[in-house]
């Protein structure tokens, strides 16, 4: 979920909700030296905390921490981190990657956080030697404003040198940093793929979910188009990208992963138990986007969706989602969306769809920044549709499994897939919605 001079007012305007006060601040002072290194020295103190003491993230390795000192009062703590040489551990970039000159980490690597979770955090950050820093937190009077949460769930960062890029989307606006030279694709290519699945997810949306989107591109492996993707958007929405070393822009408009991973910037991360709903929307809005967008055929859509949606029924109909294995949290999650598509169609006489519901959480601020239960998502969207699909889905499959004849499914949408072939049977008794999913949207 991704300065110096100049460029730390130009990065430090990215931005989102800021952190609510509470009675304890923490101050942090971060400055980044050493090009080989590329080592950040770090001090911090707490004022005024219920809690004291400091601790490293889930999965940080303590050891990464050099020079580590704490007083007594567990009110003061610093530390060195040498991110250059955290990279050379290989343990991947949501740890440490470095690509030429820059190193991509994350929040909660190179920040231990307040043991006291209602602290408020500030957080003022330098680079010395030509050294910049790219993040996306909000700043105020020359510092950025976080809580631990958004320390513990924090985004994407890159440090050391690199080149900038800005793509404005509506009232949006995302920021790319890349090495030069790492893939084919220039700046132009590399603008104009991430640009283009912005500009598809922002009509989905009704507009682009984030005011700031911090996108880091980084170089993959030998192969063309997008090898991986992730966002995390603890503190502010950011997005790490892996594009194959022989990508040409033309190529993204046949991979989902792009799309994918841009879907996910428009709903909340969603806990406990929730990972089936969040890439179960993911896997289910993005192909239909891309065939809206002329990039893949409805045929194809339906033959992806006939084929790999049977990998999600045991989710449903075995497991629960609630309960579901990881095999089918993607397309068990995209089944559940599926069915909700159409049940909301239907209820509302073509007046609603999905788009309804995902659109309506987004406008109460629901994006990658924050954090949501299930439970009010379902709130949300049944409020906005006025059928109560959500919950009914929820019911039959969610908490506990149920019954779903997907052969049946398939036939009443007109689907038949027979010898790798796609047939449409416009015939049958739920082919208009079928048409409608991949025409556009219905919203009431």
């Amino acid at each position: 979920m991704r300065f110096t001079g100049l460029a730390l007012a130009f990065w430090g305007s990215l931005c989102t909700a800021s952190p609510v006060d509470a009675a304890g601040r923490c101050t942090y002072d971060a400055v980044l030296r050493d090009a080989a290194e590329l080592a950040l020295s770090v001090a911090a103190r707490c004022e005024g905390v219920a809690e004291k003491g400091f601790s490293a993230g889930r999965g940080v390795p303590m050891d990464a921490f050099e020079d580590l000192q704490r007083d007594a009062s567990g009110e003061t703590v610093s530390y060195r981190i040498r991110l250059g040489e955290l990279a050379k551990r290989g343990s991947g970039a949501d740890v440490a990657q470095r690509v030429g000159d820059m190193v991509v980490t994350t929040l909660p690597i190179w920040l231990l956080q307040p043991e006291d979770a209602d602290a408020r955090v500030e957080l003022k950050l330098r680079a010395e030697d030509g050294l910049d820093f790219a993040v996306n937190l909000t700043a105020k009077d020359g510092r950025y404003l976080l809580s631990p949460e958004d320390i513990a769930y924090g985004g994407y960062a890159a440090f050391g040198r690199f080149t900038r890029e800005r793509i404005a989307v509506g009232d949006g606006a995302i920021d790319i940093a890349h090495t030069p030279g790492s893939m084919p694709m220039d700046a132009a290519e590399v603008k104009q793929a991430v640009g283009e699945a912005a500009a598809e997810i922002a009509r989905f949306y009704g507009r682009f979910p984030v005011k700031r989107l911090l996108v880091l591109a980084l170089p993959g492996g030998p192969r063309s188009g997008m090898e991986f993707g992730r966002v995390r958007g603890g503190g502010g929405a950011t997005m790490m990208l892996r594009f194959g070393t022989l990508s040409r822009a033309a190529d993204l408009r046949r991979e989902w992963v792009l799309v994918h991973e841009m879907s996910h910037v428009g709903g909340p991360f969603v806990t406990p138990r929730g990972f089936w709903l969040m890439e179960g929307m993911a896997t289910y809005v993005e192909p239909v986007v891309r065939t809206r967008a002329g990039w893949y055929a409805p045929e194809e859509l339906w033959r992806e969706f006939a084929r790999d949606m049977a990998r999600g029924v045991d989710a449903l109909t075995r497991e629960s989602l609630n309960a579901v294995t990881r095999r089918g949290v993607y397309w068990g999650g995209a089944l559940f969306m599926l069915l909700a598509d159409l049940d909301i169609r239907e209820r509302s006489k073509g007046r609603a769809s999905l788009e309804t519901c995902l659109r309506a959480v987004l406008a109460v601020g629901g994006d990658t920044t924050q954090r949501w239960t299930k439970e009010r998502v379902f709130q949300v969207c049944d409020a906005a549709t006025g059928t109560g699909t959500m919950r009914r889905l929820a019911d039959a499959y969610v908490e506990r499994s149920g019954e779903l004849d997907i052969a049946a499914l398939w036939r009443d949408l007109g689907v038949d897939v027979e010898d790798g072939q796609m047939r449409f049977d416009d015939t049958a008794p739920r082919a208009a919605l079928r048409r409608a999913i991949t025409s556009g949207p219905a919203v009431n």
